[in-house]
């Protein structure tokens, strides 16, 4: 049985403007939103979470407050083997706030079928639209069914960067509108 875990480990910085990003604990900044308690672990004092996908269900979770900043990074495993109709997103967005203008950006894991190279796709939305940005797709240069590899977004006032395993894979000079609710999210297609 292929499984999902997912290693969120949250870093917020406050809107006040503090310069070092401060580590917020689980049950300080977020609420589950679906999943058991075998499909979201809490680890190291509250501040890690480990996201499990299996046949029948996956987990996710959302933050408690908006952010106009932060540096958003999870450690991502992702299932083997025939993959196609499984999405993993990890994002941000305020679309339970503005249903139809939200901002969002995002980490998205296109299913795959073995042998083939891995996509993934990163997306800007603002206003709730592409045309205040986009989405990009790319390939990974690695199996990331493997081992784990870090994803990250940076957003500042002044830019915004996608990185995976510490590498830049995608950066944008432009603000999307109002402010993000992290919310973390895995899903299966169950069959």
């Amino acid at each position: 049985m292929n499984f999902l875990c997912i290693s969120f480990f949250i870093f917020l910085l406050p809107i006040a403007g503090a310069s070092l990003p401060q580590p917020l604990s689980f049950q300080k900044g977020f609420t589950q939103l679906f999943g058991g308690d075998t499909n979201l672990l809490r680890f190291h004092n509250d501040n890690t979470v480990h996201l499990h996908l299996n046949q029948y269900t996956g987990a996710g979770f959302r933050s408690s407050d908006l952010y106009n900043h932060g540096l958003f990074s999870a450690r991502i495993k992702l299932p083997s083997e025939y993959t196609a109709g499984i999405v993993v997103a990890f994002y941000t967005s305020n679309g339970d706030v503005f249903e139809k203008t939200h901002d969002e950006l995002d980490f998205e894991f296109l299913g795959n079928i073995k042998g083939k190279p891995w996509r993934f796709q990163t997306n800007l939305y603002g206003n709730g639209s592409t045309s205040r940005g986009r989405e990009e797709r790319y390939t990974l240069w690695f199996d990331p069914s493997k081992a784990y590899h870090r994803y990250t977004i940076l957003w500042t006032s002044s830019k915004i960067i996608w990185a995976v395993t510490s590498l830049r894979s995608r950066w944008r000079y432009m603000r999307p509108y109002g402010m993000l609710r992290i919310g973390l999210l895995t899903v299966a297609n169950i069959r």
